[in-house]
């Protein structure tokens, strides 16, 4: 392996270490990273160059001079991540160790073509407000709801309604920055990686809910993305032959059965819910026909979740959105059809958990695009150092 590599490799390594966890001393960061004191002082020195690293006199634990530390700059350099959801677009600033700043909202644009101008002039509105210039953005990543390719392409999305819209192109003139573009689910799996539950884990499967059921793949320390960027559909596992119709046009997927549009269209037969707001109060108020149904979707999650399992064999499965919302009405039908239809040995090893960071205010995924395609060696842009 190249030298210039292994030190790339390294101050990644040091930089990841800062920013999970700020001030360390140079021997902390050479134990934490597994490298000499020699190199983790070029490394430092080369970061506080960039102004990426502040120095800083820490208060001695024992008798003796206080100890120097080291931690990632809050005033050099900006991320931004950029969400299209719904009925908006979420903009988010965050410093490169990706603690969120400040978010502004703006309506979702009808045409592709005037999403490049829409989004560059939030972003400098965003930037005034924090009283920082547009030129300290590192990197800018965006989530798009559909199928997007490796490249940032988006092949189609149902609910903006785009078709073969080329994302990349359209704001590689308009943002002066590189730019990392992906499916929204896999940008939500990336940041419970890097933010939240899944720090300590290098294989994963992600679910996720906000108005359809996507899927994200984490193997070997990376989002698995497939060939050309569409793995990880879990939404369109197929639970029930010849079952209901799902919104890509197949029938029996787990979406037409467990996402947030196809509950509500169930619960409306029996009750007059508008939000998955409506249907929690009516299960923590005992309402037989949403628990009912509750525990009927709890059955075809555990259903995907054994394929998965059998298929796969993550450390752990990921619920997040509505998902982690409905857990408690869902666990028990879940968990036991899980055991039922999952081999033994892959069933003890996986672990399920609930993402906390998927029901924040402030969304994470863009942030966590940016922050990857900023700091990762296996980008497209080299990273600074």
């Amino acid at each position: 392996m190249h030298p210039s590599y292994v030190r790339q490799h390294h101050a990644t390594e040091i930089f990841h270490a800062l920013r999970q966890t700020p001030q360390m001393s140079k021997r902390e960061i050479s134990e934490a990273v597994g490298c000499d004191k020699t190199t983790v002082s070029a490394i430092l020195k080369r970061f506080e160059e960039l102004g990426l690293v502040r120095r800083e006199m820490a208060e001695s634990r024992g008798r003796g001079r206080p100890s120097e530390v080291f931690a990632l700059s809050q005033k050099n350099g900006l991320l931004i991540g950029t969400h299209l959801e719904f009925d908006q677009a979420v903009i988010v600033a965050a410093g490169i160790d990706g603690q969120r700043l400040a978010r502004v909202d703006m309506p979702l644009p009808r045409r592709p073509e005037d999403f490049a101008t829409d989004l560059r002039n939030a972003i400098f509105s965003l930037c005034a407000s924090l009283d920082r210039d547009i030129s300290e953005i590192r990197c800018v990543g965006i989530t798009l709801p559909g199928l997007v390719q490796t490249d940032g392409a988006l092949a189609h999305s149902s609910s903006l309604d785009w078709y073969d819209v080329d994302a990349k192109g359209l704001l590689r003139e308009m943002i002066g920055a590189p730019i990392h573009i992906d499916n929204d689910t896999n940008a939500a799996m990336l940041a419970e990686h890097l933010f939240g539950e899944c720090a300590h884990l290098e294989d994963f499967v992600y679910l996720d809910s906000v108005v359809g059921l996507g899927g994200g793949i984490f193997m070997d320390g990376h989002p698995y993305r497939g060939r050309k960027g569409f793995a990880g559909e879990i939404g369109h596992l197929k639970v029930v032959p010849d079952g209901r119709t799902c919104g890509c046009g197949a029938s029996g997927c787990l979406s037409a059965y467990l996402s947030q549009r196809a509950l509500i269209q169930k619960i409306r037969k029996f009750e007059p819910v508008d939000s998955i707001g409506d249907v929690l109060s009516l299960a923590a108020s005992g309402n037989r026909n949403v628990l009912r149904i509750l525990n009927n979707s709890g059955r075809y999650l555990g259903l995907a979740l054994s394929d998965i399992t059998n298929v796969l064999n993550p450390a752990a499965v990921v619920l997040a959105g509505h998902l982690a919302r409905l857990w408690p009405y869902l666990e028990a039908q879940t968990r036991q059809v899980f055991e039922e239809n999952a081999m033994s040995a892959s069933f003890a090893d996986t672990e399920i958990l609930i993402s906390d960071l998927s029901l924040a205010e402030i969304p994470a995924g863009g942030v966590a695009l940016a922050l990857e395609g900023f700091s990762s060696l296996d980008g497209q842009d080299a990273p600074p150092w």
